[in-house]
Formats: structure tokens, sequence, C-alpha cells
């Protein structure tokens, strides 16, 4: 059984196409994308031995090593992109992301990227935009008494430079309840830096700024 993250980021790829699934762990994401028909093949990778050791285990089970081929990989760097329709990454942190895909060895164009950072998701998303990335789709879910954010996004050539608000919540639906408690929580935060640094004597103008901006769009959802 998937957990909620995982659940989430499933519903983002496509169907019929080939999923990368970086960071497999125990293949449980790339075992579900076969078995429910929503991808006709699975590249499992990892860059450690013993969760790709893991994740073979659950594929040679579950009867899919047709399907699934696993790769020992740092990030994209071993992986073959003829065919990849969609990349997964999952359970790692924002920064984390930022340097897989920057140092991406082929282009991303045209593939649909679905990502669930467990921190510094803002970090993410700034990056997406200044790169030429699109959020198109984004949700929030809880794990357990935490939220995380999981979006879905592609390359349109247009680098932007994302406001405040699109950097702290993204595309998300604040009429769905967990969205907005992510967003409630994210203005929560810039107002705790914000008062932080006029504690110390500091700048607070980055955080003032941001905590508006987040304001403003819980503000629209009231109207």
């Amino acid at each position: 059984m998937l957990n909620s993250r995982l659940q989430a980021c499933a519903a983002y790829v496509g169907h019929g196409g080939t999923v990368c699934d970086v960071g497999t762990d125990h293949a449980q994401l790339a075992v579900h994308l076969i078995t429910q028909g929503i991808a006709a093949r699975v590249i499992a990778s990892d860059i450690g031995e013993g969760p790709l050791a893991a994740a073979q285990r659950t594929i040679e089970k579950a009867g899919l090593t047709a399907e699934i081929r696993t790769i020992l990989s740092d990030g994209l760097q071993n992986i073959p992109p003829q065919g990849v329709t969609d990349i997964v990454i999952a359970g790692m942190g924002g920064e984390t992301m930022v340097h897989i895909l920057e140092h991406s060895p082929f282009p991303l164009h045209g593939m649909r990227l679905i990502l669930q950072p467990m921190t510094k998701a803002d970090i993410l998303r700034q990056w997406l935009y200044r790169n030429g990335f699109a959020i198109t789709e984004e949700t929030c879910v809880r794990d357990e008494r935490f939220l995380y954010a999981v979006m879905c996004a592609a390359y349109t050539g247009e680098c932007i430079e994302p406001d405040y608000a699109l950097m702290r919540i993204g595309r998300m639906d604040l009429h769905d309840p967990d969205c907005l408690a992510y967003a409630q929580r994210q203005y929560t935060m810039l107002c705790k830096s914000r008062d932080g640094r006029i504690s110390a004597g500091q700048n607070p103008a980055p955080f003032d700024a941001a905590a508006a901006d987040v304001k403003r769009r819980l503000e629209e959802i009231q109207k």
C-alpha cells in the first residue's frame, strides 16, 4: 500500500508511458504503476546498492522483471532517456532535487516531472520557473502530522522570476483544506522569520514582502 505522498505522485503520472522513478528505494511506486495499468514500463533507479537490491527483490516478488528495470544511478546520470515520458522524484529535499535536475545529462524537454520535496519546496519552485519550467498542477498531501507539496511540472522555455506567493504556495488550490493548511503554515513561518530578524536588528524586508504576498493569496479565497 502506497503512502499518501506516493499515491499523489502516481496520480500525476501519464498513462501508458515509461516512467523513471528516481530514488526508488523498495520500488513500491514502480510496482504500483505497472500493476494499476498506469505505466507500460518503469526504470527504478537508486544511488545506493542496498536500496536497489531491495527494489529488485520487490520487483521479482511481483513478477514484473520484464516491465521494471533497475539501474544504479546518481540522480539521472545513468538513465537512458529514450522513450522516458515521466520522471518521478519523491522523498528528497528540494535542494537535492534541484541538483538532480540541474545536472541531468539529457534535456528534460517533453518529459513530465512529478516532484515531491520533503523540504525547501520554495527553492525547487523558484529553480523550475527560472529555468523555463512551469508547474502545471500542484496539491498538498498529509502524511501523519506533516504536510507536503506534490507538483507536476513541464518545460515551456519561458523563464520567469516567480513572486513570493508562487514560490511558497505554487499552484495549490486553497479551497482544499490541506492546501489551505499548507499555505497558512507558510505564512506563519514567514512571519516568525520576519519577527526573528527584527529582534536580531536585521533587515526583515524579504520575509515581510513574502508574508504579504502569501497573505494576499489567503485573503483572495475569502472574497
